[in-house]
């Protein structure tokens, strides 16, 4: 059983590559019949913010990665401050006060024109507390190598030579990324870490810390990263590359679970999952070595693969999530739960996303009525031909009678019989009738346009 987590930070929007390291961290977790924590890195006082928790939270509940434990860092400083106290007191730290500008004022002095670069150890061996601003860093002693074995990737070898001392404790009295990170994992037990190839160079210090602190090392998987179209890393600042941005225009959450879920993992030539099935086929062997790339249209395929095959009920459940998400009403005949599920069977054939199957849906729930103009003049143009008026009102007459508006049965028969008594192509029949049932020259097929408007169609037969 494996005990993973999902550690973001509250510096943003939940971006879609994150939510991948959360998606495969969650599957494997209830593969495993594991524990999933997730652990917000709020540790960055001046980037951190409560509504990106908040954020984060709610797209994960919304995806339904739900987690066997919380936790915040802000909570956890006493805890990190212990741990650097140990390292110091053992050596394998010490004070620094050196400043940016002391830095590149001594690479001056040693003809390193670079104003970034390794710090020197200038301050190693410093024991003693500084009166003044400073930090703690860690001594990584000697060059070596720090071999590790990935799943992903197999061998992995970094030479401390590409490292340098690096911080530990800031000098606004939080804890770096690379040290609070390592306690944790550690106290948390935490036996896999899934996350990003982007890593990789803060294993090699963090297998460091591990062996300081007599820590256990955990196993390692770093994904490949998630690229877009144009072949450049997935960026961060696209509104649309986050969670909250598909959820507000109607993806489901199964579809973007089952979407996310194939960036970098595949099973066979399947494209599409149930989350139990994702659950059960999901394992860290499977994990492609090349990088995803991001494609908007495929998951745009995905979702309308979803729509067509959810349950109903769990359709319309969802259906009214997205409307209270979107602060959209329902109009008028929505509110009829059996309307609902009658429009629900038809429309989700030829909508892609929520919001598209609300728009259509719209436009029959509502007794306002209109003929738009592009179909008013391919209606005069149809109706000016010899036999389509009188094969309409034929065709309408029959349609007034009809007893019953949801058991159509033989209905087209009738219909067909119409255009070859008349003479009529039976196409442009059911276009006159389309346009004149809809005001618009494109919708479901004139049967299902009939069940979806029942009696309220009587009053547009004119």
């Amino acid at each position: 059983m494996a005990r993973v987590r999902f550690a973001p930070s509250p510096t943003g929007q939940l971006h879609l590559g994150s939510a991948r390291t959360a998606v495969f961290n969650w599957l494997y977790a209830r593969h495993t019949g594991g524990e999933f924590v997730l652990r917000i890195e709020d540790t960055d006082l001046n980037r951190s913010e409560n509504q990106y928790t908040d954020s984060i939270l709610a797209d994960m509940k919304w995806m339904g990665m739900d987690h066997n434990e919380f936790y915040k860092q802000s909570d956890r400083f006493d805890i990190y401050r212990a741990h650097c106290d140990k390292l110091l007191e053992t050596g394998h730290a010490y004070y620094c006060t050196c400043t940016r500008d002391d830095l590149i004022e001594r690479n001056k002095q040693r003809g390193i024109t670079d104003e970034i670069t390794k710090y020197d150890g200038h301050c190693r061996g410093n024991m003693t507390v500084p009166d003044g601003p400073h930090i703690v860093r860690v001594d990584l002693g000697e060059d070596r190598d720090i071999i590790f074995r990935d799943t992903v990737r197999n061998r992995i070898r970094v030479n401390t030579k590409e490292l340098d001392d690096f911080v530990l404790w800031k000098s606004d009295g939080s804890p770096t990324y690379n040290f609070a990170v390592v306690i944790d994992d550690s106290l948390m037990k935490i036996s896999h870490i899934i996350r990003g190839e982007d890593h990789i160079t803060n294993t090699a210090k963090q297998i460091i810390l591990y062996e300081y602190l007599g820590f256990p090392v955990p196993e390692w998987a770093h994904l490949p990263l998630v690229f877009d179209k144009d072949h450049t890393p997935l960026s961060k600042r696209k509104g649309s590359t986050n969670v909250d941005y598909y959820r507000r225009k109607g993806i489901l959450p199964e579809a973007l679970l089952n979407y996310i879920a194939r960036l970098g993992w595949s099973h066979g030539d399947d494209e599409i999952f149930t989350v139990p099935q994702l659950i059960e086929y999901f394992s860290l062997e499977k994990l492609n070595k090349s990088n995803a790339v991001y494609d908007e249209d495929k998951m745009i395929w995905v979702n309308a693969r979803h729509i067509k095959t959810i349950d109903i009920p769990a359709l319309i459940r969802h259906f009214g999530e997205f409307m209270a998400e979107a602060k959209l009403s329902p109009v008028e005949r929505m509110n009829d739960a059996e309307w609902l599920v009658r429009a629900m069977e038809i429309l989700r054939e030829r909508n892609n996303t929520l919001e598209d199957l609300y728009n259509e849906m719209a436009a029959f729930a509502t007794s306002e009525y209109s003929i738009a103009p592009d179909a008013q003049a391919k209606l005069s143009e149809l109706e000016a031909e010899p036999g389509v008026r009188d094969a309409y009102t034929q065709a309408a007459d029959i349609i007034r009678a009809l007893p019953d508006y949801s058991a159509l049965d033989g209905l087209e028969e009738k219909l067909r019989a119409v255009s070859e008594t008349t003479g009529v192509k039976f196409g442009k029949l059911v276009q006159t009738l389309r346009i004149r049932l809809t005001g618009k020259t494109v919708s479901p097929d004139i049967i299902s346009v009939i069940k979806l408007l029942g009696r309220e169609l009587k009053a547009r037969l004119v």
